[in-house]
């Protein structure tokens, strides 16, 4: 196992210590910490009111993303739980966004969503500009992000209600249950541990997101599109302030920590092992 240990503790946990140490200190352009400035650049945080905003624009992100991706998802599974003849091929093509590169989403949802070529507002009759618009660019972003996440989260589901045993809906067809109370009250419960799973990756996913606000909008326009993680790397990367964009990144890292525990806080009572 020592290998592995030293490989863990090189590229997870070292990093981790030194990005805690510099989010203390002041950093110069090479990296190199000069002086031991203790709070201030967490003061600093909490007074940039644009960094503010950033947790804003992210929760807003994660608001729409994850109960987007798991509908869909529970949707199409459900659509794909019986096997028929042809199940494998839309299997496949339900799961198809998983081959897709970000970068190649990227580029096909910047034609879809054209303002003026975009099949998606020609279809709906809209005149959205959908990464250009600050009031409409998050959402945007939401779309290509949740048609990315849909395959992940569909294999997922699908295996979940596959293995819902088929005595009890059996025996609950024959007391008179409809689909829908079956879905309710037998599959969903049976299938929370999945969703448990689902939606945890899925929190600490949308609060980390990055590679599509890189590639689309770069944080526009006005600054509408940045996240923490991209507000981080700004700082961090392009500013020169190493030690202001390590703080950030334990910021980051603790709000992550308290929604995952406050989501496992939940598990007891809303998380059914058979």
């Amino acid at each position: 196992m020592l290998p592995c240990l030293i490989f863990v503790f090189l590229f997870t946990y070292y990093p981790f210590a030194k990005t805690f140490y510099l989010g203390f200190t002041l950093v110069d352009l090479n990296g190199n910490p000069i002086e031991f400035v203790w709070f201030e650049n967490f003061t600093n945080i909490f007074s940039d009111q644009r960094m503010l905003q950033t947790v804003t624009h992210t929760l807003k992100y994660t608001v729409i993303t994850i109960p987007g991706t798991i509908i869909i998802s529970l949707c199409m599974a459900l659509l794909a739980e019986k096997k028929r003849k042809g199940t494998s091929i839309y299997q496949i093509l339900f799961a198809l966004p998983m081959a897709v590169s970000m970068s190649s989403a990227a580029m096909i949802f910047q034609l879809i969503l054209n303002p003026s070529i975009g099949v998606f507002n020609a279809l709906t009759g809209l005149s959205i500009n959908w990464f250009g618009d600050e009031k409409y660019a998050m959402v945007g972003i939401a779309i290509v992000c949740i048609w990315m996440g849909i395959g992940f989260s569909f294999l997922f589901l699908l295996a979940a209600i596959r293995n819902v045993p088929g005595e009890l809906l059996e025996a609950a067809d024959m007391e008179g249950s409809s689909y829908f109370q079956s879905l309710i009250h037998i599959k969903l419960p049976l299938m929370s541990p999945t969703l448990f799973f689902l939606i945890v990756t899925d929190i600490i996913h949308s609060l980390m997101v990055f590679g599509p606000i890189m590639v689309l909008t770069k944080g526009g326009p006005m600054g509408s599109t940045e996240t923490m993680i991209y507000r981080m790397y700004i700082e961090a990367f392009e500013n020169g302030k190493y030690g202001y964009g390590s703080a950030v990144g334990i910021m980051i890292f603790i709000i992550v920590m308290l929604f995952t525990l406050v989501t496992f806080a939940y598990e007891k009572k809303g998380v059914h092992y058979s």
